[in-house]
């Protein structure tokens, strides 16, 4: 048959190609049917169509599959710079460390570009030191709460075996050791070294054990035609991309499932498709971005090698073409038509309007956000112009999954390019003349045809097209060029940011609390209605309660207690059904002391996970004395003020110092009971002393003694110098006995003045102040009153003298506090200092 068809091959005139394959060197795949003899078609393949029949699964289902422990371990490219999982493939519990963990997970069954970070359980890992080098320590963790506690090393595929570090603990004590030989060569791979750390942290360290690994980084490198220097068979020649024809390209190049040769892809399509992906489009926020980019993980787990890529193409709107027996592409990009269709040798079918259910009205989009830590996001419905008023009835929806699509605004534009393609009504079909065996699937061509098919002009895109050789000539001519049309349009890829690019909500995220929420700020109160009444004492205590964590996968609360400066004791657990009137959550603590302070803390916890601690500081009980007032005595203090309305509440003590400073008082009064909530006065020292002092105020002239008139008593006492005098009282006193004297020198500008007790004098005075002393009376006391000197100039006032005895506070200045107790005679926080003088 072959040498029949020679003599019309070799008839024709001029270079007639197909799919770029000379007719005359394409003998060997030609087929005979009937008469005719077909040429090689051409096939336009809508990849949008495969992902409508079998939608794709999300780069965020494809990760947690990846991660299942409990499934083989599956072969997996990374493309472009993206977020991949590990999966693990070495686990050695214990080294010299029992509390060690070693791992090995695969992030990508081939060598990658790299840099990259690490993500435990989604939590950022920062790194410090060198993670690529395998003969040293690593890369170490440097952020909260992997600090001290992670090591890690990435291998890029040119790693000859486990890192030096991890084989050196493995030399000892493994049950599971880790041979020089597990290298994991040629695949993208990262060891993680994980020390357990405190036993109270673990949980909030390690969520899980083993971990959900996830790395970040530009993954695979590819073959670029367009590179005269990267040779298609020699992968340490390519280089990283993630333009979105070149990583298809590769993906059905290298595949292990069924990959294509060099020489069955049409590779001149492929460079001109990388050209459409590296053109620029501008971005409504006045940046910019590459037309068609992608990234993921594409896990060959048994499909059909061209269902599986197909969400890679959809990602980019761009469709396969079959031409000649090879696998071409036509990327979604507007090209001008290339052929003028003028003529039909056959009756030609157009069909001008689609059943309305066929046609979409809106189109539904889901994409994988960076921004959202790669979630599967969605985009606003997009309602197609025109379209629900033009077939009423109800809205008819589409839903693409673009999870590979390189940003959320590039999934715009394919959604607008793959919405308006399917509105497209208008087909036709016919049998074309010999001209269009130049013409391949996926080419634009002009219908120019006369009447009476002026109806069918237009823009067309060719679908298929299926040259053929009449050998027979039955038909009249000898080439004929079945071919099917569909309307298409430049608008369909028309793009305008300005108007077309909808607004993107996606949220800054913050890494440094991605954990469990934990409970609400602590309150804390004490005293009536909260001390525990046992029948007997009653023990006093806190109750410190908080909203309780919005996560719902709490199951309860741990919290713990110290006093000031000492270690945090365990205080137990809370249920989450402990919760009061007002929905707190709350506890009880009876407290160690009712003086100093109390810290609490406390944390959400569950399964798998605990919260950050809230902490409240320095809970002090409810002992506080209120409206405290303290006044000096004759040997003697007097305070009084109002009692807590405390249940343990029994009375105050008396404590003084001499400086201020609690830590160095004395007790100076014992208990004295006052009923809770009850007002008091409490005296300190012997509060039944009297002066003996007649008119101790000076306001009497005639209470006293004088030498010399002029001394004036009237209100105070008063010397305006140039005579030796004195003033006195005449009284009884005991002989040979201590007597504290006690006045106030109001001003003193000459002289002195001194006390006389008896036969006892003081020591001279001769500056103003509040003075005090102990005068003895000697063997013949009869007199108090004072002697002044010749020059004295001054005044003095508010005189004392009383017999000292043992119940008497000690003379001078002083400290005092009023402290609380309960009735287990704790004492609570004091009340003071009060500044007094006794005198």
């Amino acid at each position: 048959m072959v040498a029949m068809i020679a003599p019309f091959l070799s008839g024709l005139t001029g270079s007639i190609t197909v799919g770029g394959v000379a007719l005359t060197t394409a003998a060997g795949g030609l087929t005979v049917a009937g008469t005719l003899v077909n040429l090689g078609g051409s096939l336009l393949l809508s990849s949008a169509a495969n992902t409508l029949a079998a939608p794709s699964v999300s780069q965020q289902q494809t990760r947690w599959t990846l991660s299942d422990l409990s499934s083989l371990l599956t072969k997996r490219f990374v493309y472009g710079e993206t977020r991949a999982v590990g999966s693990r493939i070495v686990r050695c519990a214990e080294g010299k460390n029992s509390n060690n963990l070693y791992l090995c997970y695969l992030l990508n069954s081939r060598a990658s570009e790299g840099e990259f970070e690490l993500l435990l359980d989604k939590r950022r890992v920062t790194l410090t030191g060198d993670p690529y080098d395998f003969t040293g320590s690593g890369g170490a963790a440097s952020n909260y709460p992997f600090v001290n506690y992670t090591q890690v090393w990435f291998g890029l595929g040119d790693q000859s075996g486990p890192p030096d570090e991890i084989l050196d603990d493995m030399k000892s004590g493994a049950s599971d050791p880790i041979l020089a030989t597990d290298a994991a060569q040629g695949c993208t791979v990262v060891w993680i070294k994980l020390h357990a750390g405190p036993p109270g942290e673990r949980v909030k360290r390690w969520k899980s054990m083993p971990p959900f690994v996830e790395v970040e980084g530009k993954f695979s490198k590819v073959w670029d035609p367009r590179d005269g220097s990267q040779d298609a068979d020699d992968p340490t020649t390519w280089q990283w991309s993630e333009n979105h024809a070149l990583c298809v390209l590769d993906a059905l190049r290298t595949n292990p499932t069924r990959p294509y040769q060099t020489r069955n892809l049409l590779i001149d399509q492929w460079k001109v498709a990388a050209d459409a992906s590296e053109e620029i489009v501008s971005l409504k926020s006045g940046g910019s971005e590459k037309r068609y980019s992608l990234g993921g993980t594409l896990a060959f787990d048994g499909a059909e090698i061209e269902d599986a890529i197909a969400p890679l193409m959809t990602a980019g709107a761009a469709e396969f073409v079959r031409t000649a027996g090879r696998l071409g592409i036509r990327p979604a990009v507007w090209v001008a038509p290339v052929h003028e269709l003028v003529d039909v040798l056959e009756y030609a079918t157009v069909q001008t309007l689609q059943p309305g259910e066929n046609l979409p009205t809106q189109v539904n989009v889901n994409y994988t956000s960076k921004a959202r830590q790669y979630e599967e996001a969605a985009l606003a419905p997009w309602d197609i112009p025109g379209a629900q008023a033009a077939d009423g009835g109800a809205a008819s929806v589409v839903e693409y999954g673009l999870h590979w699509a390189g940003s959320a605004q590039q999934a715009m534009r394919v959604r607008k390019i793959l919405g308006l393609r399917a509105r497209r009504q208008k087909t036709f079909a016919g049998v074309a003349p010999p001209s269009f065996a130049e013409c391949e699937a996926g080419d634009n061509i002009t219908a120019n045809l006369p009447s009476p098919f002026v109806s069918r002009n237009g823009t067309y895109e060719i679908r298929n097209t299926h040259p053929a050789i009449d050998a027979l000539g039955e038909g009249g001519v000898a080439m004929r060029c079945p071919v099917s049309l569909i309307e298409h349009s430049s608008d369909i890829y028309d793009w305008d940011p300005a108007t077309d690019e909808e607004d993107i909500d996606d949220p800054v995220y913050d890494g440094t609390d991605d954990d469990m929420d934990p409970p609400g700020a602590i309150t804390v109160t004490s005293g009536a209605g909260v001390d525990l009444d046992n029948g007997g004492a009653r023990i006093p205590r806190f109750r410190f309660a908080f909203a309780p964590s919005v996560s719902a996968a709490v199951t309860g609360y741990e919290w713990q207690w110290r006093l000031d400066g000492e270690p945090w004791q365990a205080g137990g657990a809370i249920g989450t059904e402990i919760i009061d009137d007002d929905g707190d959550v709350f506890v009880y603590l009876s407290a160690s002391s009712v003086s100093v302070g109390h810290d609490f803390r406390v944390r959400a916890v569950g399964r798998t996970d605990i919260s950050d601690w809230i902490d409240l500081a320095g809970a002090i009980y409810d002992m506080s004395l209120s409206g405290v007032a303290a006044v000096a005595g004759l040997g003697f203090a007097t305070f009084t003020g109002t009692a807590p309305a405390n249940s343990v509440f029994t009375g105050v003590r008396i404590y003084r110092s001499a400086g201020n400073d609690f830590g160095t008082a004395t007790m100076v009064e014992g208990l004295n009971a006052i009923d809770p909530g009850a007002a008091f006065t409490v005296h300190a020292g012997d509060e039944t002393t009297v002066n003996l002092i007649l008119d101790e105020g000076f306001d009497d002239a005639a209470a006293w003694d004088r030498v010399d008139e002029g001394l004036t008593v009237l209100g105070q006492l008063e010397h305006p110098g140039d005579t030796w005098d004195w003033i006195q009282q005449v009284t009884t006193l005991t002989a040979n006995a201590d007597y504290r004297v006690g006045f106030t020198a109001l001003s003193i500008s000459e002289g002195y003045v001194k006390a006389i007790i008896g036969d006892g004098q003081g020591a001279p005075i001769t500056s103003a102040g509040v003075r005090t002393e102990i005068v003895n009376t000697g063997d013949t006391p009869n007199v108090l009153g004072f002697s002044i000197s010749w020059n004295f100039v001054g005044a003095i006032d508010d005189f004392y003298v009383y017999e000292q005895t043992a119940d008497h506070l000690a003379q001078g200045e002083a400290y005092f506090w009023v402290v609380p107790v309960t009735t287990t005679g704790a004492e609570g926080q004091p009340n003071g200092p009060h500044q007094l003088t006794i005198i």
